[in-house]
């Protein structure tokens, strides 16, 4: 079995607030937030870059619910996002630390992770504009 080392920061101090993760000898990074944080979000470096993200929140009905998008400025759709969507209380970010991800790469990540996501089935998946689930 290969072994893989997360590095987790936690940005607060606490659990509960900003946390960031890679894995060594990968040029990935993460950033979990609350949507409380965004104004601490939008001053962060990742959150300026290309990347995918996932916004977590319920339904309607009080079941858990996603929504999986990309963006060439992270922080530009998560700002668009609250102020048009209410659904969602949480989000993770992945971009890279090299800036290295182009919006083809970031496509197809967002593509992949909708996929897993729908054969995983623990959420219902937001469509775009957010009217219904996938």
């Amino acid at each position: 079995m290969d072994g893989k080392q997360v590095r987790l920061f936690l940005v607060d101090g606490t659990v509960g607030g900003l946390m960031t993760a890679e894995i060594l000898n990968w040029t990935g990074h993460m950033l979990r937030a609350r949507r409380k944080d965004l104004g601490r979000i939008k001053t962060r470096e990742e959150a300026q870059r290309t990347g995918v993200y996932v916004l977590f929140g319920t339904d309607d009905e009080g079941e858990p619910a996603a929504y999986i998008g990309e963006g060439d400025s992270v922080v530009k759709r998560l700002e668009n996002h609250n102020a048009n969507k209410d659904f969602w209380e949480d989000v993770v970010i992945i971009t890279s630390k090299d800036m290295n991800l182009t919006k083809a790469h970031v496509r197809y990540l967002e593509s992949e992770l909708i996929k897993l996501a729908k054969v995983i089935g623990r959420v219902s998946l937001k469509r775009p504009g957010f009217r219904s689930a996938y």
